[in-house]
């Protein structure tokens, strides 16, 4: 075993292991940035709203009888030999339309039927007599009574019957009219979508590869500011460090020239003092000769100059030349503290040409990263089969929308015109029985009308209407078959194998669709010779066992699957199952991109040998300083000397005793060298006051130095000690601090590229192959086609065809009620009537009969019509006369 570390050293090592943990670089986490990726559109589709409303129970009930009309399935054989070889198979043909061939045959009975039967109607109607009913057939009056109101009630059912068709035709006819335009506009815009979306899908991938930009920015430029954050870390970890210590070198520099400027006034100070000490003692010596000659005159008054002595002796202040030549210049401390400052603050321009190099490796390895992100994406399965089949479709709707929205125009004007010749047939019924059903309740309502005017324009309007609908009874039947056989196979062929799923079985059979899917990109294949870096060049071998397998493996997507992934929120990455040819997970890994990245920034290291905070000079000045000995100085014994009084006597008040006592007559005689005394003690008061003034100026360098001198060698000491162990301390803290950098530099661009590659999946996932818009767009088609034009083409089928069956029995009951209400013609002179009593006893009868809602024959009424215009006549005669 090794020998045993002192408790001194165990304490070093813990301090420097400590100093290690407070100089780590900090790396802010960058998690709560949001990194500003462009925002990708997505496809706006909004869907078209079905305009059924109350209309929705007779568009269903035309859709059960077309399911009993054709309810063959989806002529998958037919339509794919009329695709491939561009001509139809005839009996397959017949027996699918089997329905329509039979409606056909319906259509063309009525049509011959209609003709033959009015025919034979209208001739039966000319050619029939009225019965005459006289009063013994009273039993059988109210049984035609009753069968004549059953009738008018049956016509009145069929007219209402008739006009509920009539307008349901025309609504249904307008709205076929209304959407035909909208829908075709809603289908080529559907069409567009899908092609402009799936067009997209390569541009938005574009897009997000070259997004790739914005977390190279991020990485670049934190790899870029690498040296400026080792530099800053450096200074920021020892700046605290570094400023005590030139604040302790400064303190000492300061006690240095202190100490220089002190000694050199404590030379000068002394030597002003011994100077002026031997001139004012001698000048005190003869002032005290010449005052005591003066005393010894017997009649003078002079003061006693006994006290005229000097009491401070500065001879005695010892001299500090060799102090002073100990010290150190004061030029060599000066610039000290500049030169420690630029010293720690030029350590960040170190760093960055140590690590200059390592910056560089790392961004080429980050384009090349960028470089296998792009050829990888090329990758990516192509939909351009699709996409030429939505083209083709596309180009098809807008080559026949022009003639399509014509035809439609004809077959609106056609339907109109028709429907108002049905309209004007149902009026001519309504109007003849507005006039002739009251005559089967209140026979005598049109009494006061001669020639029964009223019956022969109902009879005449039911004529009118019988024979239209003989004449266009064909044309009614004609329409409906035309609009039952293209709205039936529009509704079975399109509309029903779209709701039962038989449409999406007959596309999938068509290989072309998808046929791109299977293909790799021609675009990757050219750039399989790029080379990265071994790093990089690892990471591609999966993708290339994977390409291998994609060969044999060919996918098969379900249209079906397709729409109702997309309707329910399922990404097309998915539903057409992309992940057979391309592993999303393997190009998103983010191992295999940072890989390089960390190898390279191990590299990374910053050396500061031969960094001193204090140069050698400096160091030899301040140990100069410390050894110039002025803590020997004996500072009590000094400042003593200082304090004792400059001369025992104060010299400006014997002066003034010196004047006073010249103007005593006592001593006239003397009196002139009382005054000259009294100038030269004045004069020499002033050498004292200067004295003073420079004991007090050398009792303050005197004390100056005592400070300095109890404190400069522990300054000195401590300087010099934090300073080595700073040095110390940038040499073996540093590296930690590059490898913290170096580390904190790859978080965060792993960060940066981890959030890159979640948005590059989010948005390939849920924005670029999000197909929402696709579930929509073929939701609009068929909406617009089916709902809003061939339903109400349907409909309208439906409602002519029940007026045409309605109008067979419409006519009947016509015919019924004309011959009914045809009257008897008689001819009775006006002269030659007789009123008999019978015929007035009869009349009584009829009126009760009326009264009672009893059966009453036209040749009764008209019987009663002439009595009654015989009895006014009668009257006016008795008037006149």
């Amino acid at each position: 075993m090794g020998p045993r570390l002192s408790h001194g050293g165990w304490l070093w090592v813990f301090m420097s292991l400590l100093g290690a943990a407070d100089c780590t670089y900090h790396c802010l986490s960058s998690s709560s940035d949001t990194q500003p990726f462009l925002s990708l559109t997505q496809t706006q589709t909004w869907p078209v709203e079905s305009d059924g409303g109350c209309l929705k129970p007779l568009y269903n009930f035309a859709k059960l009888f077309l399911e009993s009309v054709q309810p063959n399935p989806f002529p998958e054989d037919i339509i794919s030999t009329a695709l491939k070889t561009e001509q139809l198979d005839i009996p397959q043909l017949v027996r699918y339309e089997a329905g329509y061939i039979v409606c056909l045959l319906l259509a063309v009975i009525y049509l011959l039927v209609m003709p033959v039967a009015g025919g034979v109607l209208a001739w039966g109607h000319f050619h029939s007599r009225k019965v005459e009913v006289n009063n013994t057939q009273s039993s059988s009056l109210a049984s035609l009574y009753h069968q004549d109101i059953g009738v008018a009630a049956c016509l009145v059912l069929v007219n209402i019957l008739l006009l509920t068709g009539l307008i349901l035709a025309f609504t249904v006819n307008s709205r076929v009219s209304e959407n035909m335009h909208p829908g075709l506009y809603h289908v080529e815009t559907s069409a567009r979508i899908i092609e402009d979306s799936l067009t997209s899908i390569t541009q938005k991938m574009k897009v997000i590869m070259d997004q790739y930009s914005i977390p190279k920015a991020k990485i670049s430029k934190e790899i870029n500011d690498a040296d400026n954050i080792i530099g800053a870390t450096i200074i920021s970890s020892f700046n605290t460090d570094v400023i005590e210590d030139l604040t302790d070198l400064s303190a000492s520099i300061e006690d240095a020239i202190g100490t220089f400027e002190n000694l050199q006034l404590y030379q000068t100070t002394r030597t002003d003092l011994q100077a002026n000490h031997t001139t004012l003692q001698n000048g005190i010596q003869g002032l005290q000769s010449r005052v005591e000659s003066l005393v010894k005159c017997p009649t003078c008054d002079v003061p006693n100059p006994s006290n005229l002595t000097t009491v401070a002796n500065y001879y005695l202040i010892p001299s500090v030349d060799d102090k002073l030549n100990d010290m150190p210049p004061v030029s060599s401390l000066a610039g000290l503290i500049e030169q420690g400052n630029l010293t720690f603050h030029a350590i960040p321009q170190k760093c960055s040409e140590q690590v200059a190099p390592t910056i560089a490796a790392l961004m080429s390895v980050l384009n090349e990263t960028q470089e296998e992100l792009l050829n990888t994406s090329h990758r990516f399965p192509s939909l351009e089969s699709l996409i030429e089949a939505v083209s083709d479709c596309r180009t098809t709707v807008r080559r026949f929308a022009d003639p399509v929205d014509y035809y439609d125009f004809v077959r609106w004007a056609v339907s109109l015109t028709l429907c108002m010749v049905m309209l004007v047939i149902v009026v001519l019924m309504v109007a003849a029985l507005s006039l002739g059903l009251p005559v089967f309740f209140y026979p005598t309502i049109y009494s006061t009308y001669q020639d029964a005017r009223l019956e022969h324009t109902a009879i005449g309007l039911y004529r009118a209407a019988v024979v239209a609908s003989f004449v266009f009874s064909g044309l009614f039947i004609l329409l409906v078959f035309i609009v039952l056989f293209f709205g039936g196979n529009a509704h079975t062929l399109g509309c029903r194998s779209w709701t039962h799923g038989q449409l999406f079985g007959f596309l999938d059979q068509q290989n072309n669709i998808f046929s791109s899917l299977n293909n790799i990109s021609q675009s990757f294949n050219s750039s399989q010779g790029f080379n990265t870096s071994q790093s990089l060049n690892t990471s591609q071998s999966p993708n290339i066992s994977q390409e291998t397998n994609s060969e044999t493996h060919q996918i098969k997507p379900s249209t079906s699957a397709i729409y109702h992934g997309c309707k329910s929120g399922q990404s097309l990455f998915h539903s057409m199952h992309m992940e057979q040819h391309f592993d999303l997970e393997d190009f998103l890994n983010a191992s295999k991109y940072l890989d390089g990245l960390n190898e390279t920034a191990q590299n990374m290291t910053v050396n500061l040998d031969g960094l001193k905070l204090l140069p050698d000079n400096g160091r030899q000045g301040l140990l100069s300083f410390k050894q110039c000995g002025i803590d020997s100085i004996n500072y009590h014994e000094l400042l003593l000397m200082l304090s004792t009084p400059v001369v025992k006597t104060d010299l400006g008040v014997f002066a003034d005793e010196l004047d006073k006592k010249s103007e005593v007559p006592a001593n006239a005689g003397i009196k002139e060298d009382l005054k000259k005394e009294a100038e030269t003690t004045r004069y020499l008061n002033t050498i004292v006051k200067q004295q003073q003034t420079n004991a007090a100026k050398m009792s303050q360098i005197v004390r100056a130095l005592k400070t300095i001198s109890t404190v400069y060698k522990a300054n000195v000491d401590k300087t010099l000690e934090s300073l080595t162990q700073t040095e110390v301390a940038l040499h073996n803290q540093v590296p930690y601090i590059v490898g913290n950098v170096s580390q904190c530099i790859m978080e965060k661009g792993e960060q940066s590229l981890l959030r890159y590659l979640d948005w590059v999946r989010h948005a390939i996932l849920y924005k670029v192959l999000d197909c929402h818009w696709l579930a929509v767009s073929l939701d609009n088609v068929y909406t617009a086609v089916c709902l809003n034009v061939v339903d109400p083409l349907n409909a309208f089928w439906l409602c002519l065809g029940w007026c045409c069956a309605f109008l067979v029995p419409g006519v009947i009951f016509s015919i019924y009620t004309a011959r009914r209400l045809k009257p008897e013609p008689t001819f009775i002179s006006k002269d030659t009537f007789i009123l008999p009593k019978k015929k007035t006893e009869n009349m009584k009868c009829h009126t009760e009969k009326a009264a009672s809602n009893n059966y009453m024959s036209l040749e009764e009424v008209h019987k009663m019509n002439m009595v009654s215009e015989y009895i006014k006549s009668k009257k006016c005669e008795d008037y006149d006369t």
